[in-house]
């Protein structure tokens, strides 16, 4: 599937475009808010420098079609809101999306708005059959976004993922192309 860099979808209050080098200082600040890592696979870099080389197998993902990370900026004053990404599965038709939003950009509304759109992008453009997620389960906020874009709960996993030694417990939830429902249909604009 080759889908552009340029490519860009519109929401009623973001803008999603692919990630780029200018993100690095955003995503850095988010990395020094205390905990804002806990709940992702990767650990808080310890400089700007050590997010160039993540960008740089984001940007090869993208061009094989593996990954299509996007950054969300806000359509009023196109400041930097978080980043949204989804991945295509082990098995044929399953993509699974990872989202991370900025701490000081947190509990707008945002990230549901972003994911409803990933979601479209994801069944129509990318032809999914089924659209996957973890959270980790304390992180509460995240199950919310999931269940409000019309995730379902499909099994708790009591060793989702290793983090500073410890097993993270994770849900996963789903949702198939015949169950999905896209909201505001009509404020996404796909480019």
């Amino acid at each position: 599937m080759r889908i552009s860099r340029s490519y860009t979808i519109t929401t009623e209050r973001c803008s999603l475009r692919a990630s780029s080098e200018e993100d690095i200082p955003h995503v850095f600040s988010a990395t020094r808010h205390v905990g804002f890592n806990d709940g992702m696979l990767w650990d808080p870099p310890e400089s700007e420098a050590e997010l160039k080389k993540p960008l740089e197998d984001g940007i090869a993902a993208w061009a094989k079609g593996e990954v299509f990370t996007f950054s969300i900026d806000a359509k009023e004053d196109g400041r930097f809101l978080g980043r949204i990404g989804i991945r295509k599965g082990e098995e044929d038709g399953v993509w699974n999306i990872g989202f991370w939003i900025h701490p000081d950009s947190q509990g707008n509304g945002f990230m549901t708005e972003a994911a409803q759109a990933i979601l479209r992008f994801g069944f129509e453009e990318l032809g999914a059959v089924r659209i996957e997620a973890c959270y980790a389960l304390w992180n509460k906020a995240s199950g919310r976004v999931l269940e409000k874009v019309g995730m379902n709960f499909v099994r708790y996993i009591p060793k989702g993922f290793l983090k500073k030694g410890e097993w993270v417990e994770e849900n996963l939830m789903a949702i198939d192309l015949s169950d999905w429902k896209p909201l505001n249909q009509s404020t996404l604009r796909l480019v």
